[in-house]
């Protein structure tokens, strides 16, 4: 019989990982980051579906703004048994519990069955993650060329920036189109500044005199690194500010031996797609994403 339970030790999240390496074979996640979003967020939920001794299902739900989000994925073996649904149907009832009535997630692109699944159960898509890639072997680390007047440092040099950085992130997601909302200070800090694999010497900082006007963040990921968010102070953009530090978290992933530089831009968020063009990016279809919005299961 098929058992749903809440996740609690490193054995639960090691099943979680098994799971996801069946269902997401390309993009792992790490012991170490499931269990920093479990102590950091109190209100975030994972779970686990098993067969037996065998995990086939994992998801999570946690509230966010007028909604919640969540994700379920069950091993494409198992699919098409009703462990999805009744997967769905726990994830539901804890965000019932938040006060929500609706659910967000995100699923890949390429993955028509996850849709099938979804749109018979309400959800419509209401953006979308269009993902790129820039292989580092045998590229040359390009020159900064910051505008005059601005230099830029990784968080390492400038450690106590974290409040102006916020407000740049406060920026970032009220004009983001497809953002979810506001973060509070305490999750854009769980997950852009202490998260394991977040590390401070390849978080960059643009800095106008005294002043931050803009930062990126690079996230490790084995041979591959992760350029999350880029923002620019809304007096400083398109005046190359984040373009000199796109060209440094490229530089750095280059000195740090990563193979590939792997970054997404919400699909209307053309100045950033363009600016990743022409950076030499190009387009990776296998790892781009769908964000879907639904009803509850009732």
């Amino acid at each position: 019989m098929l058992e749903i339970t809440t996740v609690h030790s490193d054995a639960d999240l090691e099943d979680m990982i098994r799971v996801q390496a069946l269902v997401r074979p390309e993009w792992q996640p790490k012991l170490e980051n499931l269990r920093h979003h479990l102590d950091s967020n109190p209100e975030l939920t994972y779970f686990v579906g098993r067969l037996g001794e065998e995990p086939v299902a994992c998801g999570f739900v946690e509230p966010w703004e007028a909604f919640s989000q969540g994700d379920v994925a069950v091993v494409p073996a198992r699919r098409r048994s009703g462990i999805g649904s009744a997967l769905f149907a726990e994830i539901s009832s804890r965000a019932r519990g938040f006060g929500k009535t609706e659910i967000q997630g995100e699923i890949q692109e390429s993955d028509a069955e996850s849709s099938a699944f979804f749109e018979r159960r309400g959800f419509v898509p209401v953006g979308g993650e269009k993902a790129v890639v820039l292989e580092l072997e045998g590229l040359e680390a390009p020159e900064l060329e910051p505008p005059e007047g601005v230099r830029i440092a990784t968080r390492a040099e400038e450690p106590d920036r974290l409040d102006a950085m916020y407000a740049l992130a406060v920026q970032a997601d009220e004009d983001i189109p497809g953002s979810a909302g506001v973060q509070s200070y305490e999750r854009w800090r769980a997950m852009d500044i202490d998260r394991p694999n977040c590390l401070p010497e390849l978080c960059f900082l643009a800095l106008a005199g005294d002043e931050v006007i803009g930062y990126a963040v690079l996230q490790e990921a084995g041979d591959r690194a992760f350029h999350g968010l880029t923002v620019t102070r809304r007096d400083w953009r398109r005046r190359g500010v984040a373009s000199a530090l796109k060209r440094a978290e490229i530089a750095a992933a280059k000195r740090s031996g990563f193979k590939r530089l792997l970054t997404e831009s919400e699909e209307r968020n053309e100045p950033m797609r363009r600016l990743n063009e022409q950076l030499g990016f190009v387009p990776a279809p296998e790892w781009s994403t769908v964000v879907m919005r639904g009803p509850l299961a009732q």
